[in-house]
């Protein structure tokens, strides 16, 4: 087992801005699903209900990937890791998606 160990060394680091990269675009993924899905469905004659529900399993698939994404680019930042275009990225976008999520939830207090 040492001379696996010396050979590969003990690298069990995780790449936090990989994956945060990674939620980012399953997160765009999801963004252009709920549009598509919106605005197929309206069109056709269906039932609201349904339309209702696959929205709203869109919606809290979409919040999950969100929170997953900043607790790995948080991780990212903690651990310090080389920045590159992931890291940059994820910050970015998890900054606008963020603001996205809480501006209804701001609009609506405020009224």
């Amino acid at each position: 087992m040492n001379e696996l160990e010396e050979e590969f060394g003990n690298k069990k680091e995780t790449n936090y801005k990989k994956w945060a990269f990674r939620f980012l675009i399953y997160l765009v993924i999801m963004q252009i699903l709920t549009f598509y899905v919106s605005v197929k469905l309206l069109n056709v004659l269906i039932n609201p209900e349904d339309l209702l529900k696959k929205l709203t399993m869109i919606s809290i698939i979409s919040k999950v990937i969100l929170v997953v994404g900043i607790c790995m680019t948080v991780m990212s930042i903690v651990k310090k890791e080389k920045e590159n275009y992931q890291y940059y990225i994820s910050i970015v976008g998890y900054c606008i998606f963020t603001i996205l999520t809480l501006l209804p939830l701001v609009i609506s207090y405020i009224k």
